[in-house]
């Protein structure tokens, strides 16, 4: 393969990053062919060495992706990282099938988490509009009790999942990192 097909060929299966980006990785490995050919090495045996354009490709983005995740920690983010980390091999593929079936299961009481946290949190809104609707004479301490027990349990669940979350965020991003050192064969 001469290096117009290899880059091509790189250039084609780079995805999810700017056109910057690209050029960039790009001219990297043209220089390889400068290097190469001062070395008195062919096209054909610098490409070689380097390996198939598609396999760089995949590495590089899933790289790409997986920085992208430290730098912007946001769903579409995940997504890519995740469908770039599985395009690297079919056990990746296999854990993350298995990982958002867990996720599947585990949802009702993630969704549960959401929507309740917040309501024991602002329970003394929701006291304070029923004394307005109802009359303030309708509370007792029993309510207020409640409001203030909501408040501190709330509270305490919402620092508690924002660490639970916080770490589940590490160890989804250490996976994919493990999982591209075992593609480069360093793991």
């Amino acid at each position: 393969m001469n290096k117009n097909d290899f880059l091509k060929g790189l250039e084609k299966n780079l995805k999810y990053m700017s056109k910057e980006e690209k050029e960039d990785i790009l001219k990297e490995y043209s220089l390889h062919y400068v290097e190469g050919g001062n070395n008195n090495e062919s096209d054909e045996e610098i490409s070689n060495n380097l390996g198939p354009p598609k396999e760089i490709a995949k590495e590089l983005n899933a790289v790409y992706a997986l920085r992208k995740v430290d730098e912007k920690k946001s769903i579409k983010a995940f997504s890519t990282a995740v469908l770039s980390i599985m395009g690297l091999s079919i056990m990746n593929f296999i854990i993350m099938i298995f990982s958002l079936f867990v996720l599947l299961i585990i949802s009702p009481i993630i969704l549960a988490f959401i929507i309740g946290v917040p309501i024991m949190i602002f329970s003394p809104i929701i006291l304070i509009v029923m004394g307005f609707v109802n009359g303030f004479n309708t509370i007792g301490l029993g309510e207020i009790y409640e409001v203030i027990k909501g408040v501190i349990l709330g509270s305490l669940l919402a620092v508690l999942g924002y660490y639970v979350a916080k770490s589940f965020v590490r160890l989804f991003i250490k996976n994919l990192k493990w999982n591209i050192s075992i593609v480069r064969g360093r793991g």
